[in-house]
Protein backbone atom coordinates (compact mmCIF):
# COMPACT_ATOMS: atom_id res chain seq x y z
CA UNK A 1 0.00 0.00 0.00
CA UNK A 2 1.16 3.66 -0.59
CA UNK A 3 1.65 5.77 2.49
CA UNK A 4 2.96 8.90 3.43
CA UNK A 5 5.30 8.40 6.49
CA UNK A 6 6.84 11.71 8.59
CA UNK A 7 10.73 10.04 8.93
CA UNK A 8 11.60 13.37 10.90
CA UNK A 9 10.37 16.56 10.95
CA UNK A 10 10.03 18.42 7.64
CA UNK A 11 10.68 15.41 5.90
CA UNK A 12 8.00 13.41 4.68
CA UNK A 13 8.46 10.18 1.96
CA UNK A 14 5.79 8.41 -0.08
CA UNK A 15 6.35 4.70 -0.13
CA UNK A 16 5.28 1.59 -0.63
CA UNK A 17 4.90 -0.64 2.51
CA UNK A 18 3.37 -3.65 3.21
CA UNK A 19 -0.78 -3.40 4.52
CA UNK A 20 -0.46 -3.54 8.18
CA UNK A 21 -1.53 -6.81 10.03
CA UNK A 22 -4.18 -6.37 12.59
CA UNK A 23 -4.64 -7.85 16.01
CA UNK A 24 -7.53 -9.93 17.27
CA UNK A 25 -9.32 -6.48 18.35
CA UNK A 26 -8.60 -4.58 15.50
CA UNK A 27 -10.35 -4.02 11.85
CA UNK A 28 -8.52 -2.87 8.15
CA UNK A 29 -10.08 -0.29 7.08
CA UNK A 30 -9.71 0.61 3.90
CA UNK A 31 -9.63 4.69 3.58
CA UNK A 32 -11.68 6.72 1.99
CA UNK A 33 -10.89 10.56 2.88
CA UNK A 34 -8.23 11.43 5.71
CA UNK A 35 -8.72 15.57 6.48
CA UNK A 36 -5.28 17.36 7.06
CA UNK A 37 -5.55 18.96 10.30
CA UNK A 38 -3.45 21.93 12.02
CA UNK A 39 -2.34 19.34 14.52
CA UNK A 40 -0.75 16.92 11.53
CA UNK A 41 1.10 20.20 10.52
CA UNK A 42 2.62 20.43 14.07
CA UNK A 43 3.54 16.90 13.85
CA UNK A 44 5.39 17.47 9.99
CA UNK A 45 7.39 20.61 11.91
CA UNK A 46 8.24 18.53 14.90
CA UNK A 47 5.83 20.85 17.37
CA UNK A 48 3.82 17.80 18.82
CA UNK A 49 4.76 14.99 20.97
CA UNK A 50 5.05 12.53 18.17
CA UNK A 51 7.62 9.90 17.73
CA UNK A 52 9.14 9.21 14.08
CA UNK A 53 8.63 7.45 11.52
CA UNK A 54 5.04 8.22 11.75
CA UNK A 55 1.90 8.06 9.34
CA UNK A 56 -0.39 11.36 10.38
CA UNK A 57 -3.98 12.32 9.49
CA UNK A 58 -6.36 11.26 12.73
CA UNK A 59 -9.41 12.75 10.81
CA UNK A 60 -10.32 9.94 8.70
CA UNK A 61 -13.03 7.45 7.63
CA UNK A 62 -13.56 4.31 5.47
CA UNK A 63 -14.37 0.50 4.62
CA UNK A 64 -13.74 -1.95 6.40
CA UNK A 65 -12.32 -4.55 4.44
CA UNK A 66 -11.60 -7.33 7.17
CA UNK A 67 -12.10 -7.60 11.03
CA UNK A 68 -10.27 -9.58 13.47
CA UNK A 69 -11.44 -12.79 15.44
CA UNK A 70 -12.53 -10.58 18.58
CA UNK A 71 -14.54 -7.71 16.62
CA UNK A 72 -18.08 -8.15 16.69
CA UNK A 73 -20.48 -5.98 15.40
CA UNK A 74 -18.72 -5.09 12.35
CA UNK A 75 -17.97 -6.72 8.87
CA UNK A 76 -16.51 -6.28 5.65
CA UNK A 77 -18.09 -3.52 3.62
CA UNK A 78 -18.94 -1.16 7.02
CA UNK A 79 -18.67 2.56 5.90
CA UNK A 80 -16.69 3.75 9.36
CA UNK A 81 -15.22 6.77 10.73
CA UNK A 82 -12.44 6.44 13.14
CA UNK A 83 -12.04 7.75 16.41
CA UNK A 84 -8.41 8.00 16.70
CA UNK A 85 -7.99 8.60 20.88
CA UNK A 86 -7.42 5.26 22.18
CA UNK A 87 -7.79 5.46 26.28
CA UNK A 88 -6.43 2.37 29.10
CA UNK A 89 -9.66 3.04 31.35
CA UNK A 90 -7.64 1.95 33.97
CA UNK A 91 -5.47 4.75 35.35
CA UNK A 92 -5.87 7.64 37.66
CA UNK A 93 -7.82 10.15 34.72
CA UNK A 94 -9.87 7.19 32.89
CA UNK A 95 -10.92 6.23 36.34
CA UNK A 96 -12.61 9.61 37.14
CA UNK A 97 -14.21 9.99 32.98
CA UNK A 98 -10.99 12.24 32.32
CA UNK A 99 -10.08 10.32 29.26
CA UNK A 100 -8.54 12.82 27.16
CA UNK A 101 -5.83 13.16 29.80
CA UNK A 102 -5.32 9.12 29.91
CA UNK A 103 -1.67 8.86 31.70
CA UNK A 104 -1.47 6.22 28.51
CA UNK A 105 -3.16 7.57 26.16
CA UNK A 106 -2.23 6.73 22.31
CA UNK A 107 -4.28 8.39 18.79
CA UNK A 108 -4.42 7.21 15.53
CA UNK A 109 -2.12 9.43 13.23
CA UNK A 110 -0.43 10.63 16.73
CA UNK A 111 1.32 8.28 18.34
CA UNK A 112 0.43 5.51 15.92
CA UNK A 113 -0.16 5.25 12.21
CA UNK A 114 -2.73 7.21 10.84
CA UNK A 115 -5.53 7.78 7.99
CA UNK A 116 -2.59 9.11 5.11
CA UNK A 117 -1.99 5.62 4.08
CA UNK A 118 -4.55 3.44 2.23
CA UNK A 119 -5.16 1.23 4.88
CA UNK A 120 -5.18 1.38 8.39
CA UNK A 121 -5.31 -0.84 11.52
CA UNK A 122 -8.35 -0.03 13.46
CA UNK A 123 -8.74 -1.17 17.51
CA UNK A 124 -12.59 -2.19 17.73
CA UNK A 125 -13.12 0.77 20.22
CA UNK A 126 -12.28 3.31 17.82
CA UNK A 127 -14.70 2.06 14.83
CA UNK A 128 -18.05 3.92 14.58
CA UNK A 129 -20.54 3.57 11.65
CA UNK A 130 -21.87 5.53 9.55
CA UNK A 131 -24.85 5.14 7.14
CA UNK A 132 -26.60 8.35 6.33
CA UNK A 133 -23.66 10.56 5.56
CA UNK A 134 -20.70 10.62 2.79
CA UNK A 135 -17.03 9.51 3.43
CA UNK A 136 -15.91 12.62 2.96
CA UNK A 137 -18.14 14.22 5.47
CA UNK A 138 -17.70 11.28 7.98
CA UNK A 139 -14.24 12.70 7.78
CA UNK A 140 -15.10 15.81 9.59
CA UNK A 141 -16.45 13.70 12.98
CA UNK A 142 -13.35 13.85 14.63
CA UNK A 143 -13.41 17.75 14.15
CA UNK A 144 -16.80 17.46 14.93
CA UNK A 145 -16.13 15.72 18.40
CA UNK A 146 -13.83 18.24 19.25
CA UNK A 147 -15.95 21.10 18.73
CA UNK A 148 -18.83 19.38 20.93
CA UNK A 149 -16.16 18.35 23.37
CA UNK A 150 -15.20 22.11 23.69
CA UNK A 151 -18.81 23.41 23.98
CA UNK A 152 -19.55 21.10 26.68
CA UNK A 153 -17.27 22.49 28.81
CA UNK A 154 -18.05 26.49 27.77
CA UNK A 155 -21.88 25.53 27.96
CA UNK A 156 -23.35 28.48 26.46
CA UNK A 157 -26.85 29.30 27.68
CA UNK A 158 -29.65 29.90 25.79
CA UNK A 159 -29.67 34.04 24.56
CA UNK A 160 -25.97 34.24 24.59
CA UNK A 161 -23.91 36.12 22.23
CA UNK A 162 -21.05 34.39 21.17
CA UNK A 163 -18.03 35.74 19.53
CA UNK A 164 -15.85 33.37 17.46
CA UNK A 165 -12.15 34.66 16.35
CA UNK A 166 -11.14 32.12 13.18
CA UNK A 167 -13.64 31.64 10.04
CA UNK A 168 -11.72 27.79 9.10
CA UNK A 169 -12.99 24.85 9.09
CA UNK A 170 -12.99 24.61 12.75
CA UNK A 171 -14.54 28.22 13.77
CA UNK A 172 -17.14 27.44 11.43
CA UNK A 173 -18.22 24.03 12.84
CA UNK A 174 -18.32 26.48 16.11
CA UNK A 175 -20.62 28.97 14.92
CA UNK A 176 -23.25 25.61 13.63
CA UNK A 177 -23.01 24.67 16.89
CA UNK A 178 -23.33 27.31 18.99
CA UNK A 179 -26.18 28.78 16.45
CA UNK A 180 -27.75 23.93 17.75
CA UNK A 181 -27.46 25.67 21.32
CA UNK A 182 -29.83 28.69 21.52
CA UNK A 183 -27.78 31.45 21.35
CA UNK A 184 -29.09 35.26 20.02
CA UNK A 185 -25.94 35.66 17.99
CA UNK A 186 -23.07 34.47 16.50
CA UNK A 187 -20.47 37.12 15.13
CA UNK A 188 -17.53 36.01 13.61
CA UNK A 189 -13.66 38.25 13.02
CA UNK A 190 -11.36 36.68 10.41
CA UNK A 191 -8.80 38.24 8.24
CA UNK A 192 -10.24 36.59 4.68
CA UNK A 193 -13.43 37.97 3.06
CA UNK A 194 -14.37 34.85 1.29
CA UNK A 195 -14.62 33.23 4.72
CA UNK A 196 -16.55 35.88 6.41
CA UNK A 197 -18.75 35.22 3.26
CA UNK A 198 -19.27 31.50 4.47
CA UNK A 199 -19.54 32.22 8.10
CA UNK A 200 -22.76 35.00 7.11
CA UNK A 201 -24.06 31.58 4.57
CA UNK A 202 -24.11 29.24 7.68
CA UNK A 203 -25.77 31.81 10.02
CA UNK A 204 -23.55 34.32 11.37
CA UNK A 205 -25.46 37.41 12.65
CA UNK A 206 -22.41 39.60 11.62
CA UNK A 207 -18.84 39.31 10.65
CA UNK A 208 -16.02 41.53 11.06
CA UNK A 209 -12.79 41.66 9.38
CA UNK A 210 -9.98 41.48 11.08
CA UNK A 211 -8.16 44.80 9.63
CA UNK A 212 -6.46 45.78 12.40
CA UNK A 213 -9.89 48.14 13.81
CA UNK A 214 -11.71 44.77 14.53
CA UNK A 215 -11.34 45.85 18.25
CA UNK A 216 -13.05 49.10 17.91
CA UNK A 217 -15.72 47.65 15.74
CA UNK A 218 -16.39 45.02 17.97
CA UNK A 219 -17.16 47.10 21.07
CA UNK A 220 -19.77 49.51 19.01
CA UNK A 221 -21.52 46.11 18.03
CA UNK A 222 -21.71 44.78 21.53
CA UNK A 223 -20.66 47.52 24.08
CA UNK A 224 -20.64 45.26 27.27
CA UNK A 225 -18.88 42.08 25.25
CA UNK A 226 -19.64 38.88 24.76
CA UNK A 227 -21.23 36.00 27.17
CA UNK A 228 -18.82 33.78 25.22
CA UNK A 229 -15.86 34.41 23.53
CA UNK A 230 -14.53 31.43 21.49
CA UNK A 231 -10.68 31.62 20.19
CA UNK A 232 -10.21 29.10 16.62
CA UNK A 233 -7.35 30.98 15.92
CA UNK A 234 -4.52 28.93 17.66
CA UNK A 235 -2.72 32.77 17.74
CA UNK A 236 -1.50 33.71 20.88
CA UNK A 237 -2.08 37.53 20.19
CA UNK A 238 -5.51 37.08 19.27
CA UNK A 239 -5.85 35.15 22.38
CA UNK A 240 -4.69 37.81 24.53
CA UNK A 241 -7.03 40.02 22.79
CA UNK A 242 -9.62 38.26 23.28
CA UNK A 243 -10.48 38.45 26.69
CA UNK A 244 -10.86 41.82 26.70
CA UNK A 245 -14.10 41.14 24.57
CA UNK A 246 -15.62 38.75 27.03
CA UNK A 247 -18.16 40.66 29.37
CA UNK A 248 -18.44 40.13 32.96
CA UNK A 249 -19.17 36.98 34.03
CA UNK A 250 -18.37 35.62 30.59
CA UNK A 251 -16.20 32.87 29.32
CA UNK A 252 -13.26 32.40 26.76
CA UNK A 253 -12.90 29.47 25.63
CA UNK A 254 -9.45 28.63 24.30
CA UNK A 255 -9.90 26.15 21.71
CA UNK A 256 -6.79 26.93 18.85
CA UNK A 257 -3.43 25.39 19.51
CA UNK A 258 -0.71 27.94 20.11
CA UNK A 259 2.67 27.00 20.10
CA UNK A 260 3.97 25.02 22.95
CA UNK A 261 6.06 27.66 23.91
CA UNK A 262 3.95 31.03 23.39
CA UNK A 263 3.23 33.00 26.10
CA UNK A 264 0.40 36.16 26.55
CA UNK A 265 -0.10 38.39 28.94
CA UNK A 266 -3.33 38.75 31.14
CA UNK A 267 -4.29 40.62 34.44
CA UNK A 268 -5.21 38.32 37.35
CA UNK A 269 -6.91 41.56 39.32
CA UNK A 270 -9.24 41.69 35.79
CA UNK A 271 -10.13 37.52 35.60
CA UNK A 272 -10.88 38.53 39.60
CA UNK A 273 -12.79 41.45 39.00
CA UNK A 274 -14.38 41.00 36.57
CA UNK A 275 -15.71 37.26 37.42
CA UNK A 276 -14.20 35.77 34.08
CA UNK A 277 -13.79 32.14 33.20
CA UNK A 278 -10.96 30.88 30.84
CA UNK A 279 -11.66 27.18 29.59
CA UNK A 280 -9.51 24.98 27.68
CA UNK A 281 -10.40 22.43 25.50
CA UNK A 282 -8.00 19.10 24.65
CA UNK A 283 -9.20 16.56 22.15
CA UNK A 284 -11.95 14.38 22.74
CA UNK A 285 -13.64 12.84 25.67
CA UNK A 286 -16.24 10.69 24.84
CA UNK A 287 -18.06 12.68 22.70
CA UNK A 288 -17.40 11.29 19.22
CA UNK A 289 -20.73 9.08 19.53
CA UNK A 290 -22.73 12.14 19.42
CA UNK A 291 -20.73 13.71 16.45
CA UNK A 292 -21.56 11.19 14.16
CA UNK A 293 -25.38 11.36 15.47
CA UNK A 294 -25.05 14.88 14.78
CA UNK A 295 -23.52 14.57 11.55
CA UNK A 296 -25.95 12.21 9.62
CA UNK A 297 -28.75 14.20 11.16
CA UNK A 298 -27.72 16.65 9.01
CA UNK A 299 -27.01 19.24 11.99
CA UNK A 300 -23.84 20.61 10.58
CA UNK A 301 -23.32 21.23 7.07
CA UNK A 302 -19.46 20.07 6.54
CA UNK A 303 -18.89 19.68 2.68
CA UNK A 304 -19.05 23.88 2.12
CA UNK A 305 -15.11 23.31 4.55
CA UNK A 306 -13.55 21.39 2.31
CA UNK A 307 -11.39 23.80 0.39
CA UNK A 308 -9.57 21.49 -2.04
CA UNK A 309 -9.21 17.91 -2.76
CA UNK A 310 -6.16 16.17 -3.32
CA UNK A 311 -4.70 12.48 -3.60
CA UNK A 312 -2.34 11.31 -0.81
CA UNK A 313 0.60 12.07 -3.36
CA UNK A 314 -0.41 15.37 -2.83
CA UNK A 315 0.34 15.57 0.60
CA UNK A 316 3.59 16.70 0.78
CA UNK A 317 3.06 20.12 -1.15
CA UNK A 318 -0.50 20.44 0.94
CA UNK A 319 1.65 20.46 4.37
CA UNK A 320 3.92 23.65 2.40
CA UNK A 321 0.61 25.32 1.25
CA UNK A 322 -0.63 25.20 4.79
CA UNK A 323 2.84 26.37 6.73
CA UNK A 324 2.73 29.47 4.06
CA UNK A 325 -1.15 30.47 5.62
CA UNK A 326 -2.21 29.73 2.04
CA UNK A 327 -4.35 26.87 2.04
CA UNK A 328 -8.12 27.36 1.01
CA UNK A 329 -10.19 26.16 4.23
CA UNK A 330 -10.02 22.30 4.88
CA UNK A 331 -7.53 20.03 2.89
CA UNK A 332 -8.85 16.39 2.32
CA UNK A 333 -6.98 14.05 1.12
CA UNK A 334 -9.37 11.08 -0.79
CA UNK A 335 -8.11 7.86 -2.20
CA UNK A 336 -8.72 6.59 -5.56
CA UNK A 337 -10.12 3.08 -5.56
Amino acid sequence: MLAAIIERPHHLELRRVPVPDIKPDEALVKVAASGICGTDLHIYEGQFISRYPLVAGHEFAGIIVKTGAEVEGFAPGDMVACDPSIYCEHCYYCLRNRQNHCENWQALGVTRWGGFAEYVAVPKQCLHKVKSCSLPEAAFIEPLACVVWGLEQARPELGDQVLIYGAGAIGLLHLQMALRTGTSAVTVVDKRTDRLELASRLGAARTVPADGHEDHTLKELAPRGFSLVIDATGVPAVVEKALGQVQNAGKLLIFGVCPQQARISISPYEIYRRDLKIIGSFAIRKTFAQAVDLMESGAVDVLPLIGRTLPLTGLPDALEEMAAGKAPMKLQVQMGE
